[in-house]
């Protein structure tokens, strides 16, 4: 009996482990996805003009083709 006690503390604390290491990785997740939103928005609003210049490398190809051509 002392055994299987033992084992279900364990398991409780295993459990117990796991969703600490869950609740730290999310606010991990959270704080990375922060930051980076943080510097896309700050790299937008420091030089819009390349933004657009790199924004669809496909654009100039498209605005070249006449309707004619397929």
């Amino acid at each position: 009996m002392r055994t299987r006690t033992r084992q279900v503390v364990r398991m409780l604390a295993d459990m117990r482990h796991a969703a600490h290491c869950r609740a730290l990785r999310y606010t991990a997740t959270q704080e990375a996805m922060r930051l980076a939103e943080n510097e896309a928005d700050a790299d937008a609003t420091q030089s819009p003009e390349a933004s657009d210049a790199t924004s669809d490398p496909h654009s100039i190809d498209t605005a070249k083709r006449s309707p004619d051509l397929h």
